[in-house]
């Protein structure tokens, strides 16, 4: 062996090799680090580290930070039946004030409000914009980010599977509705009643039935109380209490049935809480439940449910040569 191999280090022998310069601009560009990069691994967090008083004092645990939780459920529904309220008497007062329909006093319009589509839609797309306009501002400062990141709203994923999210919808309202012929059904529950006492009424109904409510209850069940279960599920599982294996496999189905009872209790009034339609709107529910879990996307399940939706109105639009006929409902 010659003198000068006798004098080199063992780190001489393994030198790294020398990168190109287009290399090293790709490297830094994507933030890789060479394959020759020395790998140094994190010094052990400390189970103990001194206080103000310099006496060891355990390391505080830091778990991940889940919203909406259940308390934010609470506040946004407690919040919407206040505002619901408020929003409701203000509406009715606008429309004695403009005279919208003259020799009527408050007290009528209030009753006339909730019977007639021609009032009662109207005052109801107030009520959800003023409940929307409070609630934005109120939950993004207690979330310190923007409101539709805390609510995972994610647009794009809409945009960008709009036309299956439409045929996923359309293809669940037919099915539903082939299921409902095999279910007891009202003869002529409320809702069916609203749309028979005008035209514009009924137009006003699907209008709002495409806009304005998808777009509301997916917000509400979808975006506030199916991740606010979940994230309780979460929550223990941080804690210790259950495997998170078990939150997985427990949590979601749970979360999905409580969604999907609480979308179908909102829902019974319209339809003479009769059980057969509200076993109907309680398994879209769970379709909408499985786009918005599957997707991370409120606006993907606001796609499928104004589609679903549509589905609802295509009979009545047929049957009653759109709108015009509202008589024939009845025969």
């Amino acid at each position: 062996m010659s003198a000068d191999m006798s004098e080199e280090s063992p780190n001489d022998l393994i030198k790294p090799p020398e990168l190109e310069p287009a290399e090293l601009e790709l490297a830094g560009r994507f933030g890789a680090e060479p394959d020759f990069a020395p790998v140094i691994a994190p010094p052990p967090q400390a189970a103990f580290q001194p206080d103000m008083f310099g006496i060891p004092a355990p390391v505080p645990e830091v778990r991940p930070r889940r919203i909406p939780h259940l308390g934010h459920v609470l506040l946004f529904f407690v919040m919407a039946l206040v505002l619901l309220g408020i929003g409701q008497l203000l509406a009715v007062l606008l429309l004695q004030l403009t005279h919208i329909f003259p020799h009527r006093s408050f007290d009528s319009l209030f009753i006339f409000s909730s019977t007639d589509a021609r009032a009662s839609i109207p005052i109801q797309a107030m009520c959800y914009g003023l409940i929307t306009l409070v609630c934005i501002p109120v939950f993004s400062v207690l979330w310190h980010e923007p409101f539709a990141e805390g609510v995972h709203w994610d647009n794009g994923k809409a945009r960008s599977r709009f036309f299956w999210l439409v045929i996923l919808g359309l293809g669940a309202g037919f099915s539903i509705a082939y299921l409902g012929s095999f279910l007891p059904m009202p003869k002529n529950p409320p809702i069916m009643q609203d749309m028979m006492k005008s035209s514009i009424g009924a137009w006003m109904m699907l209008v709002f039935g495409l806009t304005v409510a998808p777009l509301f209850e997916e917000l509400a069940f979808r975006g506030f109380l199916l991740p606010g279960l979940l994230n309780f599920f979460r929550w223990v599982a941080d804690r210790g209490a259950i495997s998170q294996n078990a939150s997985l496999w427990i949590g979601v189905p749970v979360s999905i049935l409580l969604t999907s009872l609480g979308f179908a209790f909102m829902h019974s009034p319209q339809v003479s809480h009769a059980w057969g339609p509200l076993v109907l709107i309680g398994s879209i529910s769970v379709v909408l439940c499985i786009v918005r879990l599957a997707m991370n996307s409120v606006a993907a399940a606001v796609v499928v449910h104004a589609a679903y939706n549509f589905t609802l109105f295509a009979g009545v639009l047929y049957q009653t040569g759109g709108f015009r006929h509202l008589e024939k409902l009845t025969s």
